[in-house]
């Protein structure tokens, strides 16, 4: 069997990478590095491997006359290595470390060689033993070999993965002790379909989503422009999401030395931003090394693609510099096919301890179970969404353009729902009662919605509509108070509102702000009734009806909201 080296895309690395970490769990070995072997040249190309600081990654790969393939070529069983006076050339794997120790595999399958798997460092300190850690060691092997034997059989051109695309290796050479290779990785793609109806609905009602925190910081993770065929989309944790990984990781500081805590949740349309938390802030230097193991151990994203939001306890201390030498990978309890990742990072070079990784792994644990928490409610909440757009595509009844004017008001309330930081509850409950706040229409006449000069009597059947809309939606069953805050997002500030006048406070918070976003979405956009306004000019509107029509507090919020989204600043706008 042939299994080219130049189709090592995701699908093929990832399932190396999964198998590789037991190395830590069943051997305890702090970092390990997987090479296939090119059945063709007899040369050696990495796969996969755990454990390296970014800086000091081992080879990329090794010539057919490497003093390493060599004696496993020679010996053909398990090498161990204390000294590297004994193997000069696992210079290129020290890593900067004065005594490092290895133990080296050949790896067959049916007498064929096809690869090699090299260990270092054990946890808890001291040599690798072959007849303590050889046995694990062979299973390891096979499941490797496995892997191999299912994808040796070269894929018809037509079946080749979208993720699996051709990348120029680099040409194996000789390497001299102590002189480690350059980092070089195939760039990851995805395959990415563009989803139409109700999907792109969901992508422009969540697609803005701020942040708001005095020790919050989110940077990106390069400059240059995003391939169309990766996901690219931006996500957001909830303000409570964030907060529960920002406790977790403290008590992870608590608990265990550490420098900082990442944390990569998977989304299949979406790239969400890697939180990471700190005592300390990090030097950009380290926030470019978090997103680069993230981009490491997560098929399908791309450096450039991430964006890091960083929580740090002490900003008046200086930032950390240097180089993380060491670093602990952790998969967190999975959902589907998901990858969520939680990474633990230090600047000395010290391993981590099996009693370090026990609790480690009890508060992983919890953090992944809330993250398939966090997912079945977003489940619910695109349920919800899914039925409110039906009713709002229907083509019987309802105001002019009503699907569009929705989504437009849904998504602005969504994106200040969330630079107010509301709660999750609030927010889904705002979200959900913007998309529908005028279904009432559907029960009024086609023909008086768009008609020029309305009556009196007229006009009060319109302005039934938020009643109307609790008839309508009685049957649904929604989680949160959707239809109470419906029939008040015409009450006004100042109490001359309908269909209840209620007055300031007593007015549901979520309903003033779809008054306030609906009013400036009409201004702006115009309506059946009056043409768009110029951007400025609805600014003004606003601050003139700020403690009568609407909440001077949330006007004050939402017009810095729209000149944050606009780039603005300054005074006078």
């Amino acid at each position: 069997m042939t299994l080219s080296t130049q189709y090592l895309g995701d699908a093929l690395r990832q399932p190396f990478s999964q198998v590789l970490y037991r190395c830590l769990e069943e051997v305890g070995s702090t970092k390990a590095a997987f090479y296939l072997r090119d059945l063709e040249t007899g040369a050696f190309h990495q796969v996969a491997h755990y454990g390296w600081p970014r800086q000091l990654q081992p080879p990329e790969a090794l010539a057919p006359d490497h003093s390493l393939a060599v004696a496993l070529g020679r010996e053909r069983r398990g090498l161990v290595v204390s000294q590297l006076e004994d193997l000069p050339d696992l210079g290129a794997f020290a890593g900067g470390s004065e005594t490092p120790r290895f133990m080296i595999h050949p790896v067959f399958d049916r007498g064929t060689w096809m690869g090699l798997l090299i260990q270092r460092d054990r946890m808890r300190g001291g040599p690798f033993e072959l007849q303590r850690d050889d046995g694990a060691t062979l299973d390891i092997c096979q499941a490797l070999a496995e892997v191999w034997r299912q994808a040796a059989a070269p894929p018809a051109a037509a079946s080749v993965p979208d993720d699996a695309l051709p990348v120029a290796l680099p040409q194996p050479q000789a390497l001299s002790s102590g002189a480690p290779s350059a980092e070089v990785k195939p760039e990851r793609l995805e395959g990415f379909q563009q989803a139409a109806g109700e999907a792109a609905a969901f992508r422009a009602l969540n697609q803005d989503q701020a942040y708001s925190s005095r020790s919050l910081e989110e940077t990106g993770g390069g400059s240059e422009p995003p391939s169309p065929r990766r996901r690219t989309r931006q996500g957001a944790f909830l303000p409570e999401q964030r907060n529960y990984f920002w406790e977790a990781a403290h008590l992870l500081t608590e608990l265990v030395p550490t420098a900082a805590v990442a944390l990569w949740m998977e989304e299949p349309q979406e790239i969400r931003p890697v939180l990471t938390y700190s005592q300390q802030p990090l030097s950009p230097d380290l926030k470019q090394q978090v997103l680069a193991h993230i981009t490491y151990h997560v098929p399908g994203t791309v450096q450039k693609d991430l964006r890091i939001l960083t929580r740090v306890e002490e900003l008046d201390r200086e930032p950390l510099m240097g180089v993380f030498q060491a670093y602990l990978p952790v998969l967190l309890v999975g959902d589907g096919d998901r990858h969520d990742l939680l990474v633990l990072f230090r600047l000395e070079d010290r391993p981590f301890t099996e009693a370090e990784q026990a609790s480690i792994q009890k508060v992983a644990r919890l953090l992944g179970l809330h993250l398939q928490e966090v997912r079945l409610h977003e489940r619910y909440h695109r349920a919800f969404l899914s039925v409110s757009l039906r009713l709002l595509g229907s083509p019987e009844g309802g105001a002019p353009n009503l699907r569009d004017h929705s989504l437009a008001t849904a998504r602005l309330c969504r994106s200040f729902g969330l630079h107010l930081e509301l709660p999750a509850p609030e927010l889904e409950a705002l979200s959900l009662a913007a998309l529908l706040h005028d279904v009432g229409t559907f029960l009024l006449d086609p023909r008086l919605l768009g008609k020029p000069g309305l009556s009196p009597e007229e006009f009060d059947r319109i302005r039934a509509h938020p009643v109307l809309a609790t008839t309508f939606l009685k049957d649904l069953r929604f989680p949160f108070d959707v239809i109470g805050i419906i029939r008040h997002h015409h009450e006004r500030w100042d109490g001359k509102g309908y269909p209840d006048g209620l007055r300031g406070e007593a007015i549901p918070l979520a309903s003033r702000v779809i008054h306030l976003v609906e009013a400036f979405e009409v201004m702006s956009h115009g309506s059946a009734f009056q043409a768009p306004r110029p951007f400025r000019e609805c600014l003004e509107e606003l601050r003139r009806e700020a403690g009568a029509q609407f909440d001077p507090t949330l006007v004050a919020e939402f017009v810095d909201h729209l000149r944050a989204r606009r780039g603005e600043g300054g005074e006078g706008v």
